[in-house]
């Protein structure tokens, strides 16, 4: 199923479409690879015999690095934020980064990429080439091939 994700992503980052490059849009392309990644941690909990509900990728990545804590199992994808680190050029981006992140809650992403902005939902703004969704797809593909 993620792997439909991943495909559905990608042509959908190919298209031609008169509404590309709007933010509606993109979300949309975006939500297809956040998925992707929340259903590839579910399949992965899966073959360990854990059944996980909730759209929390933190949360999943955070049990599946418990069951695969080897660097070989690390699955590089762009909602992971707890590295985030403000850079030093950029005033205040650590207060606003806080700030940002605690009213746009990055639990609540599937949300945020999938309903309209509000003073809950938005607050983020993602743009996939087709080809990123194929290196996810080979690392989901070399990851879940690893005997364990």
């Amino acid at each position: 199923m993620a792997l439909a994700y991943i495909e559905i992503g990608k042509v959908s980052a190919r298209s031609d479409s008169e509404l590309k490059n709007t933010s509606e849009y993109e979300n949309a392309i975006a939500y297809q690879l956040y998925h992707a990644v929340e259903l590839f941690y579910k399949y992965m909990l899966l073959k360990k015999g854990l059944i996980k509900k909730g759209h929390d990728i933190a949360a999943l990545e955070a049990e599946y690095e418990t069951l695969y804590p080897e660097e070989q199992f690390n699955l590089e994808h762009p909602f992971e934020f707890s590295s985030y680190q403000a850079s030093e050029l950029n005033p205040y981006e650590a207060e606003m980064a806080v700030a940002h992140m605690k009213k746009f809650k990055p639990e609540f992403m599937d949300q945020h990429l999938r309903y309209p902005s509000n003073h809950n939902t938005g607050g983020y703004s993602y743009k996939f080439e087709s080809c990123y969704f194929d290196s996810i797809k080979e690392q989901m593909l070399r990851i879940s091939a690893i005997d364990c």
